[in-house]
C-alpha cells in the first residue's frame, strides 16, 4: 500500500478522570510520528483529550494508528471499526492491545505489542512493499486465511539515546510551542525493579531498568528552553537507582541546562537519601507523587510492595523537611482492606498533611499478576473497559461490597478535599492547595453525578455489585 498520510489517536478516557487537570499525552505517538516524518511522511496526531479526531483527517488517511490503554480501548475499537468502514488500515498499539491483542484484531487489522520503536518502522516498510514480509516485525499480532499470528516481541535492549525525541508539534490543536499549563513532559528511563501484583508497568516495560544518558536528557531539556515552565518526569520510578538520579542531577546543575520546576514519581525508597533529596530540592523539585498504596501494612504485603506504614509515615516527613509538595497515591480495595481501611486511610493524609492525595480503586489490568488470578477465580464483573480506570470496582472485593469501595474512596477523597480544610489552606496562604482542593472536591462531585445510576443500582442489587455478573460467567 501507498502510505502518504498517517494520522495518530489517543483516545479521550472516558468521564471524569484523575488527570484532567493536566492534559498531557503518553510519549508512545509523538515518538512514533517523530519516527514517520523523518520518512517523509505527512503525520497528524489527535490527543482527544485536547483535540477530537476530525471525519476528513481520518478520510483523508492512508494509515490510522490508534494507541489505547485499557480504559479508553472501548473508544479506541469503535474508533478502529470507523475506520476500517472507511476502508483504512488500522494498527492498535499501547498496553491494552499488548495484552489483549485477539481481542483487539477483531477490530484492527494489525496489533503491535510492546515497546513500538523498533516495530514501527519495519512495519512500515512491510506495508510500503507489495510482498512486504509483515513476519518480520517483532512484536506484530495479525491474522490472515492461516489463522493468528503473533510474532516475538522485540529484544528489550532498546538504547533509549537511540528513541527519537518526540515530536509535540505533531499534536493537532497544539499552538506553537505551547504546553499545556505550561508543563513540559520528559522521560529518562524505563522499566521498575518493583513487583506490585495490581501494576502494569513491569509486564509492559520489564523489571530491568534502562536509562537515557545524562547527556541525552540535557540535550532534549535545552530544545524545550522557552517553552513552558514546569518539567514532569514521566519515569515511572524516577530514583529507582539513587546512584543514577545523583549523577544526572549533577550533569544537569553543572551544564547549566534548561531545569525549571520539576515534578517526578518516586518510591519510598527515595527517602531513605538524604544525599538525593538535598540534591533534588537545590536542582527545583517542587512535586513528588509518591506510590504509598496503603496504610494496612496487610496489604502491602499482599501487594508486593516491599514497604510498612512506618516506612511512609517516615518517608512523607522526609520530603516535607526537604520542602517537596507530596502527593500521595493509594490504591484501595485489596483482600486485606475492609471500610475501615480506607477511613484510615483519609485519616492518615490528614495527620501527616498530605498535600495532594489520589484514592483509586485497585482495578486488575490485563497484563498484571491480579488480574490473571481474579480472571481465573470469576472475580471480575465487567469487560466493559471504560470502567478500568480505577474508579470503578470492577472485580468482586472479598471484605466488602463493590458499592461500599466505590462508595467509601470518594467519600475519603471528600473528607480530604473539605471545604473546611480548603478555607484553612486558605486562612494560612496556601493559596495553590487550596485550589487543588477545590478542584478535587469538584472532580468527586462530578464522578459521582455521572455515576448516579450506576451507584444506585450497585447499592440495590444483592451484594451491592454494579454488574448483574462476573465477565466469565458471560462469556
Amino acid at each position: 500500500m501507498e502510505i502518504r498520510n498517517v494520522v495518530m489517536v489517543e483516545p479521550k478516557a472516558p468521564g471524569s478522570h484523575i488527570y484532567s487537570r493536566y492534559l498531557l499525552p503518553r510519549l508512545g505517538l509523538p515518538i512514533l510520528g517523530s519516527i514517520a516524518r523523518a520518512r517523509g511522511l505527512s503525520v497528524r496526531i489527535y490527543f482527544e483529550e485536547m483535540k477530537a479526531l476530525e471525519q476528513a483527517a481520518l478520510e483523508g488517511a492512508d494509515l490510522v494508528c490508534i494507541s489505547t490503554i485499557s480504559c479508553t480501548a472501548m473508544a479506541a475499537y469503535r474508533l478502529a471499526d470507523r475506520a476500517r468502514a472507511l476502508g483504512k488500515t488500522v494498527v492498535l498499539g499501547g498496553a491494552h492491545p499488548t495484552f489483549m491483542a485477539e481481542e483487539g484484531l477483531e477490530h484492527a487489522d494489525l496489533v503491535v505489542r510492546g515497546e513500538a520503536e523498533q516495530s514501527f518502522p519495519r512495519l512500515l516498510d512491510a506495508l510500503a512493499k507489495p510482498d512486504g514480509d509483515l513476519a518480520a516485525v517483532p512484536g506484530l499480532s495479525w491474522q490472515d486465511g492461516a489463522g493468528l499470528h503473533h510474532n516475538p516481541l522485540p529484544p528489550p535492549n532498546l538504547d533509549l539515546d537511540q528513541v527519537p525525541v518526540p515530536d509535540f508539534s505533531l499534536l493537532a490543536g497544539r499552538r506553537g510551542d505551547w504546553f499545556q499549563r505550561g508543563v513540559i513532559p520528559v522521560q529518562t528511563s524505563r522499566g521498575c525493579p518493583h513487583h506490585c501484583t495490581f501494576c502494569s508497568v513491569t509486564p509492559m516495560f520489564g523489571h530491568r531498568m534502562r536509562y537515557m544518558s545524562p547527556e541525552r536528557v540535557a540535550d532534549e531539556l535545552d530544545r524545550h528552553r522557552g517553552q513552558g515552565d514546569y518539567v514532569f518526569f514521566y519515569d515511572d520510578n524516577f530514583a529507582a537507582s539513587p546512584v543514577r538520579a545523583k549523577r544526572l542531577l549533577e550533569h544537569l546543575l553543572s551544564r547549566g541546562v534548561f531545569l525549571p520546576r520539576w515534578s517526578a514519581q518516586v518510591s519510598v525508597r527515595a527517602a531513605r537519601d538524604a544525599e538525593l533529596l538535598r540534591l533534588m530540592r537545590r536542582a527545583g523539585c517542587a512535586h513528588l507523587y509518591v506510590g504509598f498504596e496503603s496504610v494496612n501494612d496487610e496489604s502491602l504485603a499482599l501487594l508486593h510492595k516491599r514497604q510498612a506504614l512506618d516506612d511512609i509515615r517516615q518517608a512523607v516527613r522526609a520530603f516535607h523537611a526537604h520542602g517537596m509538595w507530596v502527593h500521595g497515591m493509594f490504591v484501595l480495595g485489596a483482600d486485606t482492606d475492609d471500610v475501615g481501611t480506607i477511613r484510615r486511610t483519609a485519616e492518615f493524609a490528614l495527620q501527616e498533611d498530605l498535600e495532594s492525595v489520589q484514592f483509586l480503586i485497585l482495578t486488575p489490568l490485563p497484563g498484571t499478576e491480579m488480574f490473571a488470578e481474579m480472571e481465573a477465580a470469576g472475580r471480575i464483573l465487567t469487560r466493559d473497559w471504560s470502567k478500568f480506570g480505577c474508579h470503578h470496582a470492577v472485580y468482586r472485593p472479598a471484605r466488602m461490597s463493590a458499592f461500599s469501595l466505590m462508595d467509601e474512596a470518594f467519600r475519603a477523597m471528600a473528607r480530604v478535599y473539605s471545604v473546611p480544610r480548603s478555607l484553612a489552606h486558605l486562612g494560612r496562604g496556601r493559596l495553590d492547595r487550596m485550589l487543588m482542593s477545590l478542584y478535587a472536591r469538584n472532580q468527586v462531585r462530578r464522578w459521582r453525578s455521572e455515576n448516579r445510576s450506576l451507584l444506585r443500582a450497585a447499592r440495590q442489587a444483592p451484594g451491592g455489585h454494579p454488574f448483574a455478573e462476573p465477565a466469565a460467567a458471560r462469556s
